[in-house]
């Protein structure tokens, strides 16, 4: 009598279990690397607007100096006391904006504008901008 033998074919238990397993790391370090991109790529948003925000308020400062050639630089600092905050200029959470002048008197007058705000863990942010303001 002969017997023939029925090959078994499929995965044994310990098959699937390894496999899981190794699916289970990639995934989570595919995971874990995306949610590190994204917190990379959100931090660097945040500093774009902050410099954008910074930006804008030098722009508008060479818009008054400007309109008021005979009155620099008061106008300028009329509108934008010496460390104080600007208030509504903004965009990121918990943002804000100050400017400070290093001489008042000066023509060139020295202006850094700095923005200070939250990011998405909780930790404090801050980035400034400093240029040099002349009369027209």
């Amino acid at each position: 009598m002969t017997h023939v033998r029925i090959k078994d074919s499929g995965f044994t238990l310990v098959e699937l279990v390894v496999a899981l397993a190794i699916f289970t790391v990639v995934l989570g370090a595919t995971a874990q690397a995306l949610i590190s991109y994204y917190s990379a790529l959100d931090f660097q948003n945040q500093r774009n607007s902050a410099l954008r925000n910074c930006a804008a308020v030098i722009s508008q400062m060479r818009e008054v100096r400007d309109d008021n050639p005979d009155d620099f630089p008061g106008a300028i600092i009329a509108e934008w006391q010496d460390n104080t905050t600007i208030d509504g200029a903004g965009t990121l959470p918990q943002e804000t904006i100050t400017v400070n002048y290093t001489d008042t008197n000066a023509d060139p007058i020295e202006v850094t504008v700095r923005s200070q705000w939250v990011d998405l863990r909780g930790r404090p942010v801050a980035m400034s901008i400093t240029t040099m303001l002349t009369g027209v």
